[in-house]
């Protein structure tokens, strides 16, 4: 059976143009999934020479005051793409880790079940 998204989609990031090369300083720009099970990413990318981006799911810890990363995907492509991460109600950020080409932009929507 095909998962149903309870919210909207919303932004998360826009016209992000260079790998993260450190997580956030908080959670301002994070996503709170307090009272859902999953996140769905839809990612949007534009590029030139675009050969490879690596994305990563991180997770707030409240008692550490640190971020911890998730699993990764790396993107081939240009255009739409999904994904989707167990978030069990955590504090998430999806990060730029790796790039592989000219250049590229990055716009990702979020929404959640």
């Amino acid at each position: 059976m095909a998962e149903v998204y309870d919210t909207q989609p919303k932004l998360h990031r826009s016209g992000v143009t260079a790998v993260d090369t450190s997580d956030p300083a908080d959670t301002s720009g994070a996503i709170d999934s307090e009272g859902y099970n999953e996140c769905r990413f839809d990612i949007t990318i534009a590029g030139t020479d675009f050969a490879s981006l690596e994305t990563q799911v991180i997770f707030w810890n409240p008692r550490q005051e640190k971020w911890f990363g998730g699993s990764k995907r790396t993107l081939t492509s240009t255009g739409q793409h999904a994904l989707v991460a167990e978030c069990r109600g955590a504090i998430i950020f999806l990060k730029v880790t790796a790039f592989s080409g000219t250049s590229f932009s990055l716009d990702a929507d979020y929404s959640l079940s």
